[in-house]
């Protein structure tokens, strides 16, 4: 009994102590598992031996988020369990080049039959404080310019968020790679890459304004961690010059602005952003870097159904060009069709480049689409999309890719749980066929890939 009574005293001030230690800790999350059967997504080719690349598989990603909050700070961890496409997939800038801890997928049986698999991945670890007249975000957090075309990614960021009246004015500086990585090399030295940005969020309502500038600059390029502001067609861009052997400095500036506006059952979204600077060789000479990203939507309400277009342009690298090298790419993060811009198969991102990519050559996409629902559960939708290089890929090759027909749909069974489903077919023309046929041999197929979904939120 005496014990009882010392258990309960002990509880009761427990308890009545807590509230001045009170902290308020949330969970949530995701489980997605995902099942895809796709063809000729690599080679263009349906033919069987080394041309053969039909995939039929499934993936499991479960990702919690844990947050803990006291006073005016925020902890925030964001975890994928299952992460499985280290190395092949840069879908988080980390510390280095991607060797570890990427945020990816983990394919059913890459451990062997009934194996499990004991990677995780840090997708996000910051600490948020928040003043009322100023908030810090610090550590690897999510960063996201206007509609993502240019950058949507989690970085190592050191973030202010400043309200200013009818604006809010975001500062962030970016680690994007560190030579403290797991390629062994010696701390401190000139191979840090970092990128300033700045932007300035303005809501009426009715309509929404971003305006960003970034710069990036690179103490020494070795063209390993690119990805988003550092696309992968820069590095072979700059290797069709000669004289750009090895580059001894490299910045580039990206400024843009992004609108949002709604009028009725109109619904308009546009994206603009210019990039400029150069890639150093001293013993030699520069060279200029710009290009174009360029995005526009309207969607209007039509009786029932949503009916809208969608065009985006990005520049390309001119072959013939001397001294000249084009800087952008599309994210990996903007999603354009099932198969057009979107590499889900084999990443962890929402959306990514056709098959290998266009090596640099820059895209012009028109796309139509329309969705319905026909019950409050149910949401079915198709598109069709015709696409082009901006540039050739190669001497002589065409700029047609073709044109892709889609097909999706989704049902929500309550708050928590949805099934989807997906259909891409890419009818593909003669420039998808000449960049295919030099990457494995003669390209004569069409692309095609099916998707099936589950994701339970918490």
């Amino acid at each position: 009994m005496r014990k009882l009574l010392i258990v309960a005293v002990g509880l009761v001030t427990l308890l009545t102590a807590v509230p001045l230690y009170a902290v308020d800790v949330n969970f949530s999350g995701e489980v997605r598992v995902r099942s895809f059967w796709t063809d000729n997504l690599t080679d263009g080719n349906s033919g069987g031996g080394a041309n053969e690349d039909m995939a039929r598989f499934d993936d499991l990603r479960f990702r919690l988020k844990t947050s803990i909050k006291a006073g005016v700070s925020t902890g925030v961890v964001v975890l994928d369990f299952g992460n499985c496409f280290v190395a092949s997939d840069a879908s988080t800038f980390n510390n280095g080049v991607g060797t570890a801890g990427t945020t990816g997928d983990c394919r059913f049986g890459s451990g062997g039959l009934g194996h499990s698999f004991g990677t995780v991945g840090v997708r996000e670890a910051y600490l948020h404080i928040d003043l009322k007249k100023v908030g810090f975000i610090l550590g690897r957090q999510t960063l996201k310019l206007g509609h993502g075309i240019v950058f949507d990614d989690t970085a190592d960021a050191i973030t202010v968020v400043l309200p200013l009246g009818g604006a809010t004015v975001t500062a962030s500086m970016l680690q994007i790679s560190d030579t403290t990585d797991a390629l062994g090399l010696t701390a401190g030295i000139n191979n840090d890459t970092t990128v300033w940005l700045v932007n300035v969020g303005m809501d009426h309502g009715s309509h929404i304004v971003n305006i960003y500038d970034a710069l990036l600059y690179d103490q020494s390029p070795a063209f390993t961690t690119l990805n988003s502001f550092y696309p992968t067609t820069l590095g072979g861009a700059l290797l069709l010059q000669p004289w750009m052997a090895t580059v001894d400095k490299l910045w580039v500036n990206f400024i843009g602005v992004s609108v949002d506006a709604g009028q009725g059952p109109l619904k308009l979204a546009f994206e603009g952003s210019y990039a400029y600077g150069a890639a150093g060789a001293t013993a030699v000479r520069s060279a200029r870097l710009s290009g174009w990203n360029l995005m526009g939507d309207a969607t209007a309400d039509a009786g029932g159904a949503k009916i809208g277009g969608t065009v985006v342009y990005t520049s390309g690298q001119d072959l013939t060009a001397v001294g000249d090298a084009n800087v952008t790419d599309i994210s990996g993060n903007f999603q354009l069709g099932n198969i057009l811009l979107n590499n889900e198969q084999v990443s962890d991102r929402d959306g990514g480049s056709l098959g290998g990519g266009f090596t640099g050559a820059g895209l012009i996409a028109v796309k139509l689409h329309a969705d319905v629902m026909p019950t409050e559960k149910l949401d079915v939708g198709g598109a069709l999309i015709y696409a082009q290089t901006r540039e050739a890929w190669c001497v002589g090759c065409s700029r047609h890719v073709g044109y892709e027909l889609d097909a999706n749909a989704k049902y929500k069974v309550d708050d928590n749980l949805a099934f989807s489903a997906g259909a891409g077919y890419l009818l593909t023309a003669g420039g998808a066929r000449d960049f295919y046929s030099g990457v494995g041999g003669p390209a004569n197929s069409n692309l095609w890939k099916l998707s099936a979904k589950a994701v339970f939120t918490f």
